[in-house]
């Protein structure tokens, strides 16, 4: 099942994470909080995260919920939560 996730980058430091069911923030794909619609009220969730700026550059990508997990769809997300490339 396809589903939307928001993520970010944590301000200090900048290691990438998602937006959790408890509206805390993990490193962790597996712990981020799934929206099956736009969206748009998980967006505003997670928001406040950048409102009390523990969080920059926040937005929704798009995943895949499969029986093995969550899988992200982009590469460019894949490549990211792998870490720097260098």
């Amino acid at each position: 099942m396809m589903g939307k996730v928001a993520t970010a980058n944590y301000l200090r430091g900048g290691e990438i994470v998602y937006f959790t069911a408890s509206h805390q923030w993990s490193h962790d794909l597996e712990d981020a909080l799934v929206a099956f619609d736009d969206g748009s009220e998980l967006l505003r969730s997670a928001s406040l995260g950048e409102q009390a700026q523990i969080v920059v550059s926040l937005y929704l990508i798009d995943v895949e919920d499969t029986k093995d997990g969550l899988k992200v769809l982009s590469q460019r997300e894949r490549i990211r939560a792998m870490g720097p490339t260098v």
